[in-house]
């Protein structure tokens, strides 16, 4: 019988191609995990790994389990969620991440309506990036990620996780209040010789934004960088720049800074909940769910 932990490590490998990388991502140290994957190929019988430089490389018996892991743990979130409904009890520890926006928008108002219909259920909150979230939430040590996607961007699906989209946002230019903006929506080739203020840590965003004006004709001649929309829209209100940003971002935008809707190319992201496939019908993830839905609609 095969250890179904250490087909989850099999497969965490397979996702992030070295040990430190998954010894990360599953809260263990390389030795662990080392320990555990030799006793796998040992369980197996062949094979599962092989070196190609730095990296480690899955032989196809690897391949072939890590294809049927994906299955046997969505069966098994299912079956945990299953028995857990039998019951009907919304109680317990539930983790939820989140990027920052979100934590600031949706996750106070989601939370507050799970402790008001669900008491026993108690709800911790970590802030994530999106890979962080991804990794936490296949790995275990999360229950349900807030994850963004941008519109111009290819979007990668995983087996193990399940998506459902909750708020569609635009993205916004923000502009110094003495830029002419004009009415209606903004040309984005109208900011070609304009220094943009870019995000840093979003390489999403910064990968939209870098995109868009590829579409838009020109390239964005980047002279700031910040991971603090706080800090952003002080460099606009300064004068010394034009950004992109979300519509969750506005809330720490004060005055003297013009936000303008954008002309084609339609640029938005689309904010999801994500969790592991199979666990969708367990109560308290179910109730996070209802709860999240419900703030995002009086969100949009």
């Amino acid at each position: 019988m095969l250890d179904v932990r250490r087909l989850r490590l099999l497969r965490e490998l397979s996702a992030h191609g070295t040990i430190a990388a998954t010894a990360r991502g599953c809260a263990l140290t390389p030795s662990a995990v080392s320990q555990q994957l030799s006793l796998l190929e040992r369980e197996v019988g062949v094979p599962l790994l092989f070196r190609d430089g730095r990296r480690l490389v899955l032989t196809e018996a690897a391949r072939v389990l890590v294809g049927h892991t994906e299955r046997i743990l969505a069966d098994l979130e299912q079956a945990s969620a299953e028995v857990a409904e039998l019951t009907s009890a919304v109680r317990g520890v539930l983790h939820l991440a989140a990027f920052p926006t979100a934590a600031r928008t949706l996750v106070p108002g989601a939370i507050t309506r799970c402790r008001e219909a669900h008491p026993d259920l108690r709800v911790l909150l970590a802030e994530r990036s999106i890979p962080e979230a991804i990794t936490e939430l296949k790995a275990g040590g999360i229950d349900l990620a807030l994850i963004h996607e941008y519109n111009l961007l290819p979007r990668v699906r995983d087996a193990g996780v399940d998506t459902e989209p909750l708020v569609r946002e635009p993205l916004l230019a923000a502009l110094p209040a003495g830029l002419p903006a004009g009415t209606g929506p903004f040309a984005l080739e109208a900011l070609a010789d304009q220094p943009w203020i870019a995000p840093h840590g979003d390489e999403a965003l910064r990968a939209m934004l870098e995109r868009a004006c590829g579409m838009a004709g020109f390239t964005p001649r980047v002279d700031y960088v910040s991971s603090d929309y706080t800090a952003i829209f002080a460099l606009v209100r300064a004068g010394l720049g034009v950004s992109l940003v979300p519509r969750m971002a506005l809330e720490t935008a004060a005055g003297d800074i013009r936000l303008a809707e954008l002309a084609l190319p339609e640029l938005h992201r689309t904010v999801s909940a994500a969790l592991r496939t199979g666990s969708r019908t367990s109560p308290p993830i179910a109730a996070l769910l209802d709860a999240l839905r419900r703030t995002a609609a009086e969100y949009a």
